[in-house]
């Protein structure tokens, strides 16, 4: 079986927890949590994303391939960008 970055990892880089993804994205945190040991399904691989700032490639390389760098791209968003 392929291995993914692993979801926690990337959450905390960016300062969150998998219950603020879970409450972000209007999910069970059991859900988020299978996400995390397992993968983040295709169908929502764009919403956490678009909430966390983590790359789609980062999330899901065996769909979206691995990420080039982008000159001047921001890196992960924090906690704080999300709060809201």
């Amino acid at each position: 079986m392929e291995q993914y970055p692993p979801l926690r990892l990337g959450l905390a880089r960016c300062g969150l927890r998998l219950r603020d993804l879970a409450k972000a994205l209007d999910v069970d945190p059991a859900t988020v949590t299978r996400w995390a040991q397992k993968r983040v399904p295709a169908e929502r691989v764009l919403d956490v994303e678009r909430v966390t700032g983590l790359a789609r490639s980062e999330i899901r390389p065996d769909l979206y391939g691995p990420s080039l760098p982008q000159p001047g791209a921001a890196s992960s968003r924090t906690s704080q960008d999300i709060a809201g």
